[in-house]
Parts: structure tokens; C-alpha cells; sequence
């Protein structure tokens, strides 16, 4: 029965403690795993994180990150532009209030209608054409907004851009999640996120803030024109990409999948344990795909259709809907105008420390990604979930004291409580926000179930981003209240419902939600014996 497993990083597998084994020459440990078939493959060959075939697959993520580059940069464009006066002035709007409002949560909308078709169009055409689409969509929203004369063509370019980065983003995380290595897929999908929202985000806020200081409408409209850099190389570059395999299954071309497989997970080995593996749960999982019926694009039944699917639309929400309402959405958004209710009322202050915010968050989120799997996913969320609950204690104390009121000492803990925020959530949620809801997501339904996450979450993004100005304007501090409540009822769901993914492949983890107490079972470890080079055998088989 081995099942035996690798590399030479094995971030699944803890709590090992050697043994003698005198009758055998290859070195012997007891290991406990979370996944007896996993490291029974992995351990029977070794994939050097330097050979060539890794920085193939290497240049997959960090082409696929360019998408979530579009992400980070348009998170942070509006709070950037936001505190420009040029801005305000050409469209007649202030910082605070109704009018500002829809001006951030228009880009919610089209996030609505992007989820409409990004399903099908990953599903049906494939996951690079969804990224294809979704950079075009969002270079012609980027025209229209650079070149507005009035705020409705600014509103109609951010629909747009909305709706190409909800089709682009509901394909990327997607063919990431495929494409990655089962044991590094921890990583991948963290950097993935961090590395390409923060890269967005930095490149922005910087962009702002050297423009800002221009007298021209051209302060704002540059880093609106630069926005698009990310759409444009991923529009060149898609379809010389390599489709994800389980796609290619799913649609009968296996033997292109398998070739896939050796090249980028079997270092050119067609007897590669690995890809052997892989494929044969790959094509168990096509097979029940296609007597369930989830083939169907047009189907979306099939996502409440039994318990474990309506578990995973409940975690869904958890992590990609209720976290919008925790404050840090608020943070990213309204930063210049917390700044402002706390005495801190120059522009240029406002676009530096925004600008440095993004610079601490985004190393707290590459430190992060490195103990995604080390850590796990649950442990991540809770700690951050509570830590940031914590730390908006004292943001809600300092914004209830009025701006005539407030000292120096309180500024400067106000902003320490800002950059701390950034820092744990970017640590702890960043890594994430994109790697869990593709992996709870069973392959048949993977695009079907990012593409609602996106409707829904696109509503609750527009009520928050619609609600947030017109209440800071008229509750102002209170609202921050309401966060902090938000932030332990977060905690105490997660804890008793959210489950580890940490050290299974994709297709396992559909076994994980099958079971009674899926936070029970994905806990529990199994003893095993490892030999090296030979395979894990489970203890007591």
C-alpha cells in the first residue's frame, strides 16, 4: 500500500521523528502527513526548485500575476486620485460623500457584470481565454476614463474595467491553482496574490504620488493611462501559454494534459510518479463531473445542489464577502480621508503615507506567503482575524476625538495603527484572498463557483463602497464601530467552519468536504514511514 512522498521541501509534512531501520539502506523516518498518496508520490523523486523545469513554471505565475497587478493597481488609483484637488475640480466632486460614492463602487457594478460571463468564458473557451478577454475589456475601460471630459465617460471607463477584471480574475487564480505544483501550490497562490496586488498598488501610489504634485489635469489621468501596462502584456502573451491541464482533460484532450504535466511538474519524465498521480485523479474526477452533470455552463444548480457545495459557497462568503466589511477594504479605499478626520490634512502627507503604507503591507505579504503552507491557511486566518480586530481598537478610540482635539501623539498613533493593520491583514489575508476559494471549489464547478463569488462579492463590495463615504460623512467615527464588530463575529465563524487545506492536492480536498465534520478531518494526520526514494507506507497497514 506505500504512498510515498519528497522533495526537498516538504511543506505538508511535520512532527518527524527518525528511526532505525537496520534491514534497509535508504534513510527511514516516521512522518505525519495530512496526505498518504501526495507524499507517497512526491517522495519517489526529487524536483530541484533551480532545474529548468521549475523556471518554466516560474514564468507561468508570474505571468499569470500580471492579472492580479490590474487589481492592485486599480484598488489603489482611486484612493490615490482621490486626494488630488486637480481631480475634484475637472469633475466637480469632493472626497467624502454620496458623489464620491459612486464614483468608487461603479467599478463594484461592473464587477457584477463581468461574473456574468467569466464562467463560460473559462469554462467554455478555456482559462487563458478568460484572462485574454478581461485585459482587452479593461484597456478600453482605461481609454474612456484617461480620456474624460466629464464624469459620466469616467464612470462608464470604471464600469468597464470592473467587469475586465472580474473575467480576468476569475480565470487567473483559477489557472494558477491548476497549474501549480500540488506541494508548492501554497506559495504560488500566496505570492499570487501579494506579488501582483502590491506590485499594482506600489506602482500606483508612488505614480500618484510623484504626479500629484502637477497643477494639471495630467496628475490624475498618467496613472490612470498606466494602469492598462499589465492588461497589455497579457493580452500578447496568452495564448502562448500552456492550457491549464484540467481543463484539457475535461475537454478529451488528455494526451496534451499529460504532456503538459511531464513538462512542467515531471521535469521531462514520462514515468514521473508525480504526473502519474495527478492524472489518475484528475480523470476520477471528470468522470464524476460528467454523471453529475457540472459540464453544464450554463447550470449553476449544481452549486447548491447538496450539503458540501452549499459549505463551500458558506466559506465563499467567509472569506471573500464578509472580510469586505472587517475595515480594510475602508483602509485601502479611504485612507486619505481617515487621515484627513484624524488632523492630517495635506495632500502631499496624505499620498506619502498612503504611498508607504502599501510599501510595509506589501513586505508583511511576502513574508506571509512563506508560511502559507508551513502554517496552513486556518491558522493564518484566525490569528490575522483577531490581531486585526485588536489593532482597530485604538483606530476606533483615536477617530472619536474631534480633529481641534486631537494631539500630535494621537496623529502619529493613529497612522502607526494604519500601518500596523496593513501589515498583519497583508501578512495574514492577503496571501489568501484568490489561493482559498480556488481550492475549496471542486474542479467541475471551480469557475462556476469563482464566477458567483464574484457576483456576490461585487454586490457586497458596491454596498461597502457606496455605504462607507455617505456613512463616514454623516456617523463619521461610529462607522468604525461597526467594523470592529464585524471583526470577532468573523473570528468566531471561522473558527468552528473553516477547515485547513494545507498538503492535499485539489482533488482530494473534494473528498475533505464530503466528510461529516470537514474541520475535524482536515486536522487529522496519519502516521507514516518514509523511505526515501521508495515511497511512505502508513503506520499500522
Amino acid at each position: 500500500m506505500g504512498t510515498e512522498s519528497v522533495l526537498e521541501s516538504k511543506p505538508s509534512v511535520e512532527n518527524r521523528e527518525a528511526v532505525d531501520d537496520a534491514s534497509s539502506n535508504h534513510n527511514v523516518e516516521r512522518q505525519q502527513v495530512l496526505s498518504v498518496g501526495l507524499n507517497d508520490a512526491l517522495t519517489k523523486e526529487r524536483m530541484s526548485p533551480w532545474s529548468w523545469a521549475m523556471f518554466r513554471l516560474y514564468g507561468l505565475v508570474a505571468l499569470t500575476t500580471l492579472n492580479c497587478c490590474m487589481n492592485g493597481f486599480d484598488g489603489t488609483l482611486m484612493s490615490s486620485i482621490n486626494a488630488m484637488p486637480t481631480f475634484h475640480e475637472h469633475f466637480g466632486t469632493r472626497m467624502q460623500g454620496s458623489g464620491t460614492g459612486i464614483l468608487f463602487s461603479i467599478y463594484a457594478i461592473g464587477n457584477l457584470a463581468g461574473a456574468l460571463v467569466a464562467a463560460p468564458a473559462a469554462d467554455t473557451f478555456g482559462r487563458r481565454f478568460g484572462m485574454f478577454i478581461g485585459s482587452l475589456i479593461i484597456i478600453v475601460g482605461t481609454i474612456l476614463e484617461a480620456s474624460a471630459p466629464k464624469v459620466a465617460q469616467f464612470i462608464g471607463g470604471r464600469f468597464l474595467i470592473g467587469m475586465g477584471i472580474s473575467i480576468s480574475n476569475t480565470s487567473a487564480p483559477i489557472y494558477l491553482v491548476e497549474v501549480a505544483l500540488p506541494q508548492w501550490r501554497g506559495i504560488f497562490g500566496g505570492l499570487y496574490n501579494v506579488v501582483g496586488y502590491y506590485i499594482g498598488a506600489l506602482s500606483c501610489t508612488w505614480i500618484a504620488y510623484g504626479t500629484g504634485f502637477m497643477d494639471t489635469n495630467w496628475s490624475w489621468r498618467l496613472p490612470v493611462v498606466i494602469q492598462a501596462a499589465p492588461s497589455v502584456v497579457v493580452l500578447a502573451v496568452a495564448f502562448f501559454m500552456p492550457e491549464s491541464p484540467r481543463w484539457l482533460f475535461a475537454n478529451n484532450k488528455p494526451e496534451e494534459a499529460r504532456q503538459m504535466l511531464i513538462k512542467y511538474h515531471g521535469n521531462n519524465n514520462p514515468e514521473s510518479a508525480l504526473v502519474a498521480h495527478e492524472c489518475r485523479e484528475i480523470e476520477e474526477g471528470i468522470r464524476f463531473e460528467v454523471e453529475t452533470g457540472g459540464r453544464r455552463w450554463w447550470d449553476y444548480k449544481v452549486l447548491f445542489s447538496s450539503r458540501d457545495m452549499l459549505y463551500r459557497l458558506w466559506l465563499l462568503f467567509l472569506v471573500c464577502v464578509f472580510s469586505q466589511f472587517i475595515g480594510g477594504s475602508v483602509i485601502t479605499y479611504f485612507m486619505p480621508v481617515m487621515l484627513e478626520n484624524a488632523g492630517i490634512t495635506s495632500s502631499t502627507q496624505q499620498l506619502l503615507l498612503n504611498a508607504l503604507n502599501t510599501v510595509f503591507s506589501f513586505i508583511g505579504g511576502l513574508f506571509g506567503s512563506c508560511f502559507v503552507d508551513r502554517w496552513g491557511r486556518r491558522t493564518l486566518f484566525l490569528y490575522g482575524t483577531f490581531i486585526t480586530g485588536l489593532i482597530y481598537i485604538p483606530i476606533n478610540v483615536i477617530s472619536s476625538y474631534d480633529a481641534d482635539s486631537l494631539t500630535t501623539s494621537m496623529g502619529y498613533g493613529f497612522i502607526a495603527c494604519i500601518f500596523l493593520y496593513g501589515i498583519v491583514f497583508s501578512f495574514s489575508w492577503t496571501p489568501l484572498q484568490a489561493l482559498y476559494p480556488a481550492e475549496i471549489l471542486p474542479s467541475r464547478v471551480r469557475a462556476k463557483g469563482m464566477a458567483f463569488q464574484n457576483v456576490v462579492y461585487g454586490g457586497s463590495n458596491f454596498i461597502n463602497m457606496y455605504a462607507t463615504p455617505t456613512g463616514m460623512d454623516n456617523i463619521g467615527w461610529r462607522m468604525y464601530i461597526i467594523f470592529l464588530v464585524l471583526h470577532f463575529l468573523e473570528y468566531i465563524f471561522m473558527f468552528f467552519t473553516l477547515p485547513e487545506t494545507k498538503g492535499r492536492t485539489i482533488e482530494e480536498l473534494e473528498e475533505l468536504f464530503l466528510e461529516r465534520n470537514p474541520v475535524k478531518a482536515s486536522l487529522k494526520k496519519r502516521e507514516v514511514v518514509v523511505r526515501e526514494g521508495m515511497g511512505v507506507k502508513e503506520v499500522g497497514e
